[in-house]
């Protein structure tokens, strides 16, 4: 009984958590004076379902990390195309998974004015701040534009686990949001974000003529992977060393090198520790089993080179 009347505020109390942050990052957006003080903010990124989130949790066990934790609201407050699952916007047709550079030139004083905001609440002096949405791994120059000098971390990991886990989180989809439709926790209200990828694809190129035979999580989740990684491939160039890359099987074997590395692109020290504390709580790459892979012929060839290309277990094959 207890159990039941949880799950039926949980969705509730979620709805009024965002709407609260929401109002917070636009009551900070408003306090620009210092904002062109800020410094850059580094960024994890990668398809999601590619270790983002464990990442993310040892990074916060640093002393000297402010992380910030997809913080849809302050995106949102920032440039409302990035709310791809329309948790605060029902219009489909002005968000985006892909994103350019942003055309609002208040856009950058709006963003540091928030992350400004988050480092007067953290009462941390001097923090690495590093923020995690996995999404921007589409949306490099727009990151770019908001911060050009930004360290970023992209994070990649084999595809068929990738793929796997997502068809399971999305047809699982227990994590609920009350009053946002047709909610799903991987596409979000009325699927909205599988619309949005398909249609962001096909407007720059990515299988253009494939995406629209696309009808299961497994195949929509492969888009996602390879958009991802398409886009990462295509726009490197702007942060150039900036950006460094890691896979996960490789973070989990070898965390130590891994996470010493990492520590160095992002200016922060790996105390004795923090390391160990790390190897404690990351576990060996997870291999998700499932049914094969089955694609479009371009897609499939992409997904392929991929698999090739980081020397990733497993195929994809067509139908």
């Amino acid at each position: 009984m207890f159990k039941a009347i949880l799950n039926s505020i949980r969705p509730v109390a979620r709805s009024i958590k965002y709407g609260k942050l929401l109002q917070r990052a636009k009551n900070d957006a408003k306090k620009q004076s210092n904002a062109e003080h800020t410094p850059p903010v580094a960024f994890i990124l990668g398809c999601g379902r590619s270790g983002t989130t464990i990442l993310g949790k040892l990074l916060k066990e640093n002393s000297e990390v402010l992380y910030l934790f997809e913080p849809y609201h302050l995106w949102k407050t920032v440039c409302s195309q990035t709310d791809m699952v329309q948790l605060y916007s029902k219009e489909e047709s002005k968000t985006h998974c892909i994103l350019g550079a942003a055309d609002d030139h208040s856009a950058s004083k709006r963003f540091n004015a928030c992350i400004q905001g988050e480092i007067r609440r953290s009462k941390k002096l001097s923090p690495c701040v590093i923020e995690k949405t996995p999404i921007n791994a589409m949306r490099l120059p727009f990151l770019h534009s908001l911060s050009p000098h930004s360290k970023v971390l992209h994070i990649v990991r084999n595809g068929i686990d990738v793929v796997r886990s997502i068809e399971r989180l999305s047809s699982a989809n227990s994590y609920q949001m009350s009053g946002k439709g047709n909610w799903n926790q991987w596409w979000g209200r009325d699927h909205c974000k599988w619309h949005s990828l398909v249609a962001d694809a096909k407007t720059n190129g990515w299988f253009a003529d494939e995406v629209e035979q696309l009808s299961s999580n497994i195949e929509v989740g492969a888009l996602e992977w390879l958009v991802s990684l398409k886009e990462i491939e295509k726009h490197r160039q702007l942060f150039g060393d900036n950006l460094i890359e890691i896979r996960y099987d490789q973070l989990t074997q070898n965390p130590n090198a891994e996470l010493t590395r990492l520590c160095t692109h992002f200016g922060i020290q790996p105390s004795v520790s923090w390391l160990n504390y790390c190897s404690e709580h990351l576990d060996s790459a997870r291999k998700n089993a499932g049914k094969m892979i089955v694609l479009p012929i371009k897609m499939c060839e992409a997904f392929n080179a991929f698999q090739e290309q980081y020397d990733f277990e497993g195929r994809a094959t067509t139908a």
